[in-house]
């Protein structure tokens, strides 16, 4: 099979040639050329020319199976509505939001006034898509690649307003919260449409690292379920392509495990990416057997894809592929992201164990 066809045998529940890689590269890409963030980043602008040969570079040079076309952090549409990013020299940094548009409530009724944004002219993003553009150009027709962005209240959270003071909010002022998540769920449709007009192929990627760890569940039904249901709703029609969401927390718990069933079976989520509670049997079981959709297998436990020793990366990943990979419908993923400090050659161990591994029959 080609890339993009063990891809699609996965989201159609079936069973590839072997279990392909998602290793979800965001500053990795930028770090792996030997570059900073600055290098490529200022508040409102990126440089095309090194976006695209970075990612070109990294999915070439490690040879993984779904890729993003190009760099991504949380900083999107920031600067645009009043805030400030830190764009860190240190090497293995992430972008971060220093001055978030709304630092107090009062705030919402000027940044509403420069809503709508606009992807193709608004700060960084049409750089972006610029990069994205090259990239689907030279490696689109080999490698399956996915547009990504976040909805609900993580993407309010990126957008608009501090973690801390969102949580907050949704205690003292949920109507505020419910303005605010519909808002940021508007933008995160609009930049999904931008990238597969630039060229994105497959599945989109929707993150959520407030799951059940940052609210309770029963806020997830507020805040992230309509949201994300509205969200599948118009990428599969406007697209025909299906979403694969990572959710953090321990969905083990059996109030989180609802929300998650809700999210499949109400939201039309069509693959979930779990942290590192989950191991590859509970995801076997759990999400794919008992949801019937496809999961991502991670190494569970602390991670030693970014600190290694390669022996260790291959003993781990012999270990996941053996517990949840047999029957086919998984694939491979960090526990978030690769770390952007991961060094080369542990990345390269992680993909080509699965690879050696994870070939179907598996344990043949």
């Amino acid at each position: 099979m080609n890339k993009k066809e063990r891809m699609e045998a996965v989201f159609n529940m079936q069973t590839p040639d072997v279990i392909p890689v998602f290793p979800r590269v965001m500053a990795q890409a930028i770090f792996d050329m030997g570059w900073s963030l600055p290098d490529i980043s200022t508040q409102t602008t990126m440089d095309v020319n090194k976006v695209a040969e970075a990612f070109i570079s990294n999915i070439k040079k490690y040879d993984y199976d779904l890729c993003f076309g190009t760099y991504m952090d949380h900083g999107f549409g920031v600067p645009t509505l009043g805030g400030v990013l830190t764009i860190p020299e240190k090497f293995g940094s992430s972008v971060s939001i220093k001055v978030p548009p709304i630092q107090k409530r009062e705030d919402w009724a000027e940044v509403k006034k420069k809503l709508p944004l606009d992807p193709l002219k608004d700060d960084r993003m049409p750089d972006a898509l610029k990069a994205l553009k090259i990239v689907c150009q030279e490696v689109g027709e080999e490698c399956p690649i996915a547009p990504a962005y976040y909805t609900g209240i993580c993407a309010a959270n990126i957008l608009f307003r501090d973690v801390s003071d969102l949580t907050l909010d949704c205690v003292e002022d949920p109507e505020f919260v419910d303005e605010i998540c519909q808002a940021a769920t508007d933008f995160s449709i609009d930049w999904a449409r931008a990238q597969y007009e630039a060229g994105c192929n497959s599945v989109f990627y929707l993150g959520d690292h407030f799951g059940t760890e940052l609210i309770s569940p029963k806020m997830g039904e507020r805040f992230i379920l309509p949201h994300v249901a509205k969200f599948v709703e118009t990428i599969q029609k406007e697209f025909g392509q299906k979403t694969f969401m990572h959710i953090h927390g321990n969905m083990q718990r059996p109030k989180s495990y609802a929300l998650l069933e809700r999210l499949v079976k109400e939201a039309g989520v069509a693959g979930l990416h779990l942290d590192e509670n989950h191991d590859g049997a509970w995801i076997r079981e759990n999400v794919v057997e008992k949801l019937g959709i496809p999961g991502a297998l991670i190494v569970h436990g602390p991670d030693p894809i970014a600190s290694g020793p390669l022996e260790k990366i291959d003993a781990v990943v012999k270990e996941t592929v053996e517990s949840g990979g047999p029957g086919g419908s998984v694939l491979m993923g960090p526990s978030c992201q690769v770390l952007p400090s991961t060094p080369g050659p542990n990345f390269k161990a992680w993909v080509d164990a699965t690879h050696k591994y994870g070939t179907y029959p598996i344990g043949a």
